[in-house]
């Protein structure tokens, strides 16, 4: 009950690219000062975990992420283990747009402002994606910098599921600049679809209106259609 999980981690199996120090506390209760992945520094890590749970073969931790990372986030939640995989319950994760343009190219020059907040009500692992995803990613404060104006979304919303191995997102925005709705999905082979539309709002600025001329034309409701498809 009592041993310190520094000791026990240096029979835990290594995994490559993950680094764990400055580890103190029990299996119990406890906490890291700094968790890299690969080139990531994730910053401190905390847990707490049910022994009780552990009696039916299901390590459940009641984890915090992120304190000191330079990658600005902080994740809260359930993760856990058991015979049927990886899984998480309750789970949150907050990260500022501007840190997720490290990690996507974008085709055109463009900066995102606001922060992203992943909640996880329901997710089992399967590869390569998921088994079971109930959970929306909300994108607070939100704002498009472009070379012919700033698009102001408002608060966008997806809702994120999984169909047989494939995952999910309903996307859905409402702004006096522009209202949008997408559905996309990302096939375990690694092909994409997103399907959706956009309508210009009376506040969108004048530069970027000039330019739905090679959009195409809209529909009869104002709309224009958007699909996209291809491979990762």
């Amino acid at each position: 009950m009592h041993l310190p999980a520094s000791w026990l981690w240096q029979f835990v199996p290594s995994l490559p690219g993950l680094t764990v120090t400055g580890m103190k506390g029990t299996l119990w209760d406890g906490n890291a000062s700094q968790a890299r992945w690969q080139q990531w520094d994730l910053g401190e890590v905390g847990w707490e975990m049910s022994p009780w749970k552990l009696l039916t073969g299901n390590v459940l931790l009641d984890v915090t992420l992120g304190r000191g990372s330079p990658l600005d986030y902080r994740g809260k939640g359930l993760l856990g283990v058991n015979f049927d995989g990886p899984y998480a319950k309750d789970f949150s994760l907050h990260l500022s747009a501007q840190q997720v343009t490290q990690f996507m190219p974008l085709p055109v020059p463009l900066t995102l402002g606001g922060s992203f907040e992943l909640q996880l009500s329901e997710y089992r692992f399967a590869p390569p994606y998921c088994e079971t995803l109930d959970g929306q990613l909300i994108w607070h404060g939100a704002s498009i910098g472009t070379p012919l104006g700033e698009i102001d979304p408002d608060t966008a919303n997806a809702k994120l599921s999984c169909n047989d191995g494939q995952l999910m997102a309903t996307i859905k925005q409402d702004s006096s600049q522009v209202t949008s709705e997408w559905q996309a999905s990302l096939s375990p082979n690694q092909t994409y679809i997103l399907n959706g539309w956009f309508k210009p709002g009376a506040e969108l600025p004048g530069g970027l209106r000039d330019q739905l001329k090679w959009v195409g034309n809209p529909d009869a409701d104002g709309r224009y259609p958007i699909r996209y498809s291809g491979r990762l």
